[in-house]
């Protein structure tokens, strides 16, 4: 993952900055700031197997891509949501008004000239290959939007953000984040919905799983976390949910308890932790301690009080 900022260079050198880290290397295009002196930017990129994953925060600008740009030879297709809207002007047609959160997929083949305010983008660019041959029509138009209510853009964009926050640790979890988020797209971006939701059904079940799963992760030592309020939470049934987790082989409840426990085995092993065996319990988001005890046995073949020992003799050594 890569983060940058003009807070990291000189003031007299951001635009120079900005143009060579997006207009030369992520987008291809030139940068106006409406106010030169004063233009701040910062931005991360994560590469993903081909795939480009990003979000970037501006002052008010004016961005083109022209004719000369071109020349680069950069045809892939860049994605674009962000919370208050802009205007855009692709390939010498109408002006688009794009509206808060709504999505903007356009080719990188073609001119445009974007007028924005200040804000923050989600950004995406995705092989043109992958995603045309996905999205019937999509290869032969500059660009295509979606309403900020259209099926699968909400989860696209949540599961970008996972992803910049905890990005795959593996080459093959990469190829499977880029291969979901492809197809989080084609779905977000085909003309029928339930033809898009049919065609692309694995990656929507697989980036949902992965959101609920860090929404519990997030929130493990709420003893009030269930399987209702995560259905509520995600705007799905608790059946669906128990589906996403069976679909892992495993359940809702199986997969709370491995995380409580992960987590109070973890904690009670630390040399530094002071903290009593029943307050790491309840920490952790048990309520029971003779649960706790029960169950942390059944995982870890030994009692909370042997881990805490070994801990104990770690820091007295």
């Amino acid at each position: 993952m890569q983060r940058l900022s003009t807070e990291d260079v000189p003031r007299h050198e951001r635009l120079a900055f900005i143009h060579d880290v997006v207009g030369r290397h992520a987008a291809g295009m030139s940068f106006n700031p409406v106010d030169s002196e004063s233009f701040r930017a910062r931005f991360s990129i994560l590469p993903l197997d081909g795939v480009l994953v990003g979000d970037a925060c501006y002052d008010a600008f004016t961005a083109v891509r022209s004719r000369e740009l071109l020349a680069d030879g950069r045809d892939d297709y860049q994605l674009l949501v962000n919370p208050v809207g802009y205007e855009t002007e692709i390939d010498g047609g109408r002006t688009l008004a794009l509206g808060a959160g709504e999505l903007l997929a356009f080719d990188q083949s073609a001119r445009f000239v974007t007028r924005a305010p200040a804000s923050c983008y989600e950004v995406l660019v995705l092989p043109r290959r992958a995603l045309a041959a996905l999205v019937p029509g999509l290869g032969g138009h500059a660009f295509r939007t979606a309403g900020r209510e259209t099926a699968g853009l909400g989860l696209l964009v949540g599961y970008a953000q996972l992803l910049r926050r905890h990005p795959p640790a593996t080459p093959e979890a990469s190829r499977l984040a880029a291969d979901h988020l492809v197809r989080l797209a084609a779905l977000t971006l085909a003309a029928s919905p339930a033809e898009g939701a049919e065609q692309h059904g694995s990656a929507l079940r697989g980036a949902r799983l992965a959101l609920i799963q860090r929404h519990i992760l997030a929130r493990l030592d709420d003893p009030e976390l269930d399987i209702a309020a995560i259905a509520r939470r995600h705007g799905i049934s608790p059946r669906y949910v128990q589906l996403l987790f069976a679909q892992e082989g495993t359940s809702f409840s199986d997969f709370l308890r491995e995380a409580r426990l992960e987590r109070a085995f973890h904690r009670l092993g630390d040399p530094s932790s002071r903290e009593s065996i029943a307050g790491l319990a309840f920490d952790a988001g048990f309520t029971d301690l003779s649960t706790f005890n029960r169950a942390f046995r059944r995982r870890y073949g030994c009692t909370p009080s042997d881990v805490r020992a070994r801990a104990v003799r770690a820091r007295n050594n």
